[in-house]
């Protein structure tokens, strides 16, 4: 009886383990995207600037979030590792909609001299099993990003 006690502690502590951040709340005007960074060993020492149709929105560090409020419409997302202003390689392009919250994951890939930051758009249940370990990184976002 002790053990059965026990095991169902442990299994109730370890599924209430991913909701420690609150969920962003939806803007009926704009569209809220969070970016987040799991966290990686490799590189994990190196911040990627993100931007959207080249408006910086922050630096994203190892194992942080951001959350964006940004005008619905076509928007491209890049990186480029630190605050270097070489022209950004990789897009990742989605089409935002007012109301809607997006989940976007930055895996940080490294080849052989270059190292980028590549986007996937995953679902919120996705995220929130990874937030339990994500703290909200330190940028300011003044302002939307202007869409085309």
């Amino acid at each position: 009886m002790r053990y059965l006690l026990c095991t169902g502690l442990l299994l109730a502590a370890a599924s209430a383990s991913y909701a420690q951040g609150a969920l962003p709340e939806p803007t009926p005007d704009m569209a809220t995207v969070v970016f987040y960074r799991p966290p990686m060993l490799a590189q994990a020492g190196v911040n990627f600037t993100v931007r959207a149709n080249g408006a910086e929105l922050c630096r994203l560090s190892n194992k942080r979030y951001f959350v964006a409020k940004l005008k619905p419409g076509e928007t491209a997302f890049t990186s480029v590792a630190g605050g270097l202003n070489i022209p950004d390689q990789d897009k990742f392009d989605l089409n935002l909609e007012a109301g809607k919250v997006y989940y976007i994951q930055g895996d940080v890939k490294t080849r052989l001299m270059t190292v980028k930051m590549v986007f996937t758009e995953v679902t919120e249940s996705t995220y929130k099993k990874k937030n339990a370990d994500l703290k909200p990184d330190n940028c300011e976002v003044a302002a939307p990003a202007e869409s085309k």
